[in-house]
């Protein structure tokens, strides 16, 4: 089993979202050293096997001892534990169905909230407990479109952020609409997709293209650093996550 580092956890019945709130939280910095603070979607899967969601985590805490890898302090927020729970949260639009996941009726729609909980209640709490110097955010799949909402609705607040297999095609005409009116300057953003995110040809086409569209309209945004990869063979799985997950931050945490 990997990952027997010591990581910090604790839970708390949040209002806001109607539901059990469990942090994660690692640290390569002491508590009272100044340091970024990168904030996680999917808390459960980063840094323990045992309690990611498919048997493998993130390997952050490896991840963050490698040499080159800035010292930061890691906040993972859980997820609601269901998929629908997770496709509301993790998108600010609705969709009337999602056939492509077995899903026929509307999922998405409280992106808006679950962000708000996280930069007005979350956040602030953090920056008072432990000297932070600057802010980022990151995910994948869903938790890569509910990144790039953050940063589209608070530019001012994150100093960069990442998405890993982004999901965008779950609700790509509308989040491609919020890029399109967005006015300002984009934080720093790494996206990538792998070739093999599905073994569904359709469903690998769908998030190729998305990636595709997202990438040509944010580097055409003014912007401080918009970096995106196309990862040969990458599949839709922590396990790949993991590999590439040092690399991010290194580019990203400057």
């Amino acid at each position: 089993m990997r990952n027997k580092k010591p990581y910090r956890t604790y839970s708390k019945f949040s209002d806001v979202l109607n539901r059990k709130v469990t942090f994660y939280f690692y640290s390569t910095l002491k508590d009272d050293e100044a340091g970024p603070l990168l904030i996680m979607h999917d808390g459960q899967n980063l840094f323990d096997d045992a309690k990611a969601s498919f048997g493998t985590s993130w390997g952050f805490i490896e991840a963050l001892n490698e040499p080159g890898v800035p010292k930061m302090r890691v906040l993972g927020i859980s997820n609601s534990e269901t998929f629908e729970g997770r496709c509301a949260e993790y998108s600010p639009f609705i969709r009337k169905s999602m056939l492509e996941e077995g899903i026929d009726y509307p999922t998405g729609g409280k992106g808006d909230l679950y962000l708000k909980y996280v930069m007005t209640d979350v956040l602030p709490h953090y920056r008072t407990k432990y000297p932070t110097t600057k802010v980022f955010m990151g995910g994948s799949s869903l938790g890569g479109l509910i990144t790039l909402a953050a940063i589209l609705s608070y530019p001012n607040e994150l100093d960069g952020a990442f998405g890993l297999s982004n999901a965008f095609w779950v609700a790509e005409k509308p989040l491609l609409r919020r890029v399109e009116r967005f006015e300002g300057v984009l934080p720093r953003f790494y996206l990538d997709i792998g070739t093999q995110e599905s073994d569904d040809p359709r469903i690998n086409e769908m998030y190729a293209k998305s990636h595709e569209h997202f990438a040509q309209l944010m580097s055409q945004k003014p912007n401080k650093g918009v970096k995106e990869v196309l990862i040969e063979g990458g599949k839709h799985h922590e396990s790949d996550w993991a590999q590439r997950l040092s690399r991010v931050l290194s580019w990203l945490i400057q």
